[in-house]
This record gives structure tokens, sequence and C-alpha cells, in this order.
């Protein structure tokens, strides 16, 4: 326990509440991951930025991030956590990251007018279910649209930008279980060309997987004000 602590401490990792010595192992072997890949230590990854971690208390398996605070729920997973950390370095960059990701593949078309179109269908679920009306609206041609290639593990009505970053990055380090999702998600949907397993083999031959690996190793901490990103 005391090293695991210890090489979380050295990564400016902190925690809020009770966290188990197992639990902090999974953490440290995700972070241990994200450094190899980056070829970095995670200070240079995350901007040189502390992240603290903290309970939510809430049934399931989600998380959530806020700037530098990372919150998981009570049956968290490993996925879960990798993603958390996407939006972790995301957020320690200003949001770059995902700017770039979406630049680079031409994703996110007609974003402008989508968001309001998705905020009206979300109210209108609303309204018919004051009425009585139960239903559940969905118009694909409103979802975020992925690019130039395929999205990481498949998409839903909820992604966007941020989202496509967090799960690519999450699939840059667990690329086996991001093969079998975006298997499930092309099956689910019926989605062709979702399932870049069948093309590319391996998610670091992907156009994300080689846009994150590129950009988690050219950014380094700024040094100075006259400093730019890579």
């Amino acid at each position: 326990m005391k090293n695991t602590a210890l090489a979380l401490n050295q990564r400016q990792i902190a925690f809020e509440g009770n966290w188990t010595e197992r639990e902090q192992e999974r953490i440290l072997t995700v972070l241990e991951r994200i450094e190899a890949i980056a070829h970095r230590d995670l200070a240079s990854v995350f901007n040189g930025q502390g992240t603290t971690f903290r309970k939510s208390g809430r049934a399931g398996r989600a998380g959530r991030t806020l700037d530098g605070l990372v919150e998981l729920d009570t049956d968290w997973t490993d996925w879960t956590l990798a993603h958390e950390l996407g939006h972790r370095w995301n957020n320690a960059w200003q949001r770059t990251p995902e700017r770039d990701l979406r630049t680079s593949l031409g994703a996110g078309g007609w974003e402008w007018l989508k968001r309001p179109l998705r905020r009206f269908e979300r109210s209108l679920e609303r309204l018919l279910k004051k009425i009585g009306v139960t239903v559940r609206l969905d118009w694909q041609a409103l979802w975020y649209h992925p690019g130039q290639a395929a999205p990481p593990c498949g998409a839903d009505r909820n992604f966007n930008a941020s989202e496509d970053l967090a799960e690519s990055f999450a699939a840059s380090v667990f690329p086996q279980d991001a093969k079998e999702r975006a298997a499930k998600a092309s099956q689910r949907l019926a989605k062709a060309g979702w399932d870049w397993g069948e093309q590319k083999g391996d998610f670091d031959r992907t156009e994300r997987g080689e846009f994150l690996q590129r950009r988690m190793r050219a950014i380094s901490v700024i040094n100075s004000p006259g400093d730019k990103l890579a």
C-alpha cells in the first residue's frame, strides 16, 4: 500500500473519502498505461496539474469529470476510469485535444444547428410526457457526425466532441475492449463501417488511435509564456 500511495502521490493524485488499496492499485495501473502511450510522465500529460478522485455514492458504473476532479460511481470500471481521464486530459489543455480531433477528422458537421435541435427534441419529449404520451424521440440525423472515420465504440444521441475525445482516449488505453465494443455497436445499430476492427485490426491503426498517440506525445508542460502547444 505504501508504494502504491507513494507512486500516486508522485503523480499528483489525491483522494477524497475512503479508497481501498485495490482501488488505488487499479487507478495506478491505468495511469501507468497512459504514461506508456504518451511516452511521458503523468504530470506532463496533464499539463503539470494534479487530479483528485472522489466517490459519488451513486449506484452504477458511470463517472463525471469537472476540471481536475474525477467522480466515480460505486461500481466503476477500468474503462469508466480511462474515459474520465480522457476528459481530465482534455480539460487540462483547455479542450484543445477535442477541437483538434474534430478538425483532423472533419467530425461534428452542422453542430451549430444540431445542438438546438437536440434540445428541442428533449423538450418535446418532456412536453409529450406531461400530456401522457411516453415516447423516446431519437432522430439519428441529429447525432454527432464522426467524420472521416468510424467512432471508437459506436455513438448515440448523447455523443459529442467531448465524448468522442474521451472514448477515443479510453480506446487507446484498452484497445481490445474498444474493438469488442465497436463490433457490438455496429451490429446493434446496423451501422456499416463502424466495426473498424475488420479493416484496421488495432485501434492504434485507426485515424482516432493515430491522432491520440500523436497528440499525447506532442503535448508537454508549458514552461514559459512563450511556449506553445505542439
